[in-house]
């Protein structure tokens, strides 16, 4: 009776996972989805042969400093040809050009090759750019078609830092938050109408950090001579703490850690703060850690970072955040920056060599070395779907395999046991089995069964089918 009842009301379908290689993640926007330098992909370190790592693909993109952002199976970035900025959208696949959307702006190139400083912004089905006069985009990430462009420099008559705007835009809610002004300015993100403005006041090159602050939603804001915390809802001011640098350049991002934030730049000692209700306190201050562009990164209680100016300095260190003691120093680094994820240190040197490193405070243990690229490279190496992707100052953008992505079909049987189908698939891996009523864009795939139970070398779940309508079901790797 049953094996009629499945005749008539009932199908199923065995679908290819992903192999148990480890969690692949896309990276939407700069310092990646938690906006700390650190992805949260596991099992993408395989080791190299001697040649270095496979370049699966190479693009031209123009010139400028503009990292990549990751998603939904495209990769985005920016730059300069003949004094027009570049937004381009390539397949992640392929490196194939998908679209294109130039502009005037000039290169601007003093004392370094100039070009966009700033890195998009995927949300969703949207992309946000910042050119450095302040040209404003949100473009549909499908097409390139411009959905909005504000022009922020004339709108709310903020002064263009010596180097150009140089700030990535934050999505927060339905804000999009620009380093522009004295301490930023917002826009809703579906039609980048003003939010909230907050004077003229120079902006530094730093982006935007969100944090929480007491129970509210805030940023932290590096300013040409101060950092500022400032309210997300209204772009009012929290906090200020004063910090003046060499040529007014506060570029390497704000760093959380417990609660606190640390401070740095090129030219004037790094320093730990703590919050209080409008105020700081300083927790520690000292020359150790000194990083002009690149923020470093946090891995336990351990900044590891490049200290030094980026067009000369030659050091990686690793500090505790405890104390601001250093914990090791590793030279011969030419300018570095450096990005983390399972606890190794991914560090892209300015000539082009890359290094694989454990993120460990006793001292510096590499994994792997390999020259990758030639040319400047002061743009920070991005880790997605298992790919570094690495990128010099006129253009040149490749793709390197750190492990492969592979798509196994599963041997997955499927009986009839009383009432109940039973599934069954090799013990290897780890699967679930989900079901859906419908396949499509918009399908729904839930958990099924009553629990996995292992019997032999094989798993088995157990399930009672709807008895009405058609019903799919797929293994996939958790």
């Amino acid at each position: 009776m049953l094996h009629q009842k499945l005749k008539l009301f009932f199908t199923f379908t065995l679908v290819a996972t992903y192999a148990d290689l480890g969690l692949a993640i896309d990276w939407p926007n700069w310092r990646g989805p938690n906006h700390d330098g650190i992805s949260e992909e596991s099992g993408w370190y395989k080791k190299w042969p001697s040649s270095g790592p496979n370049k699966l693909w190479k693009a031209s993109v123009g010139t400028g400093f503009a990292a990549v952002s990751v998603s939904n199976g495209r990769v985005f970035t920016m730059g300069n040809r003949s004094n027009r900025d570049q937004v381009i959208a390539l397949d992640e696949a392929t490196g194939d050009e998908l679209w294109r959307h130039t502009y005037s702006e000039q290169l601007t190139a003093n004392l370094y090759d100039g070009g966009p400083n700033a890195t998009p912004t995927v949300d969703g089905n949207y992309v946000y750019t910042l050119s450095k006069t302040g040209k404003a985009y949100c473009f549909k990430a499908d097409s390139g078609e411009v959905v909005w462009i504000k022009d922020l420099k004339r709108l709310y008559n903020a002064r263009v830092p010596k180097w150009g705007f140089a700030s990535s835009p934050l999505i927060e809610g339905n804000q999009v938050i620009y380093n522009v002004g004295t301490r930023g300015v917002a826009l809703h993100k579906n039609s980048g109408r003003l939010s909230w403005k907050t004077g003229s006041g120079t902006a530094g090159y730093a982006s935007a950090v969100p944090y929480d602050h007491k129970g509210k939603d805030a940023l932290v804001i590096f300013a040409a001579d101060s950092a500022y915390g400032v309210d997300l809802s209204n772009g009012k001011q929290l906090w200020k703490k004063s910090f003046r640098t060499s040529a007014d350049v506060n570029a390497a991002d704000p760093v959380l850690y417990n609660d606190k934030i640390f401070l740095t730049s090129n030219s004037r000692d790094g320093e730990l703060i703590e919050l209080r209700d409008t105020s700081t306190r300083s927790k520690w201050k000292n020359r150790n850690m000194r990083m002009h562009f690149n923020a470093g990164v946090i891995v336990g209680d351990y900044l590891y970072g490049a200290d030094g100016r980026i067009e000369r300095g030659k050091t990686i260190r690793c500090i505790n955040m405890k104390t601001g003691e250093t914990e090791w120093t590793k030279t011969n680094m030419p300018c570095s920056s450096i990005t983390a994820s399972d606890n190794k240190l991914i560090i892209l040197t300015r000539d082009g060599t890359l290094y694989i490193a454990e993120a460990s405070p006793t001292r510096f243990k590499q994994l792997a070395k390999s020259k990758v690229i030639s040319g400047t490279c002061w743009t920070v190496p991005v880790l997605a779907n298992h790919s570094l992707y690495v990128r010099n100052s006129k253009g040149l953008l490749n793709k390197l395999e750190m492990s492969k992505m592979i798509i196994t079909p599963q041997p997955l049987d499927v009986k009839v046991a009383g009432n109940d189908l039973e599934f069954s698939w090799p013990d290897k891996g780890n699967f679930i089995l989900e079901s859906s009523e419908f396949i499509g864009g918009e399908s729904i795939w839930n958990e099924v069964g009553s629990g996995t139970a292992k019997e032999g070398d094989r798993l088995v779940v157990r399930v009672r089918p709807n008895k009405t309508g058609q019903q799919f079901f797929r293994l996939r790797s958790k």
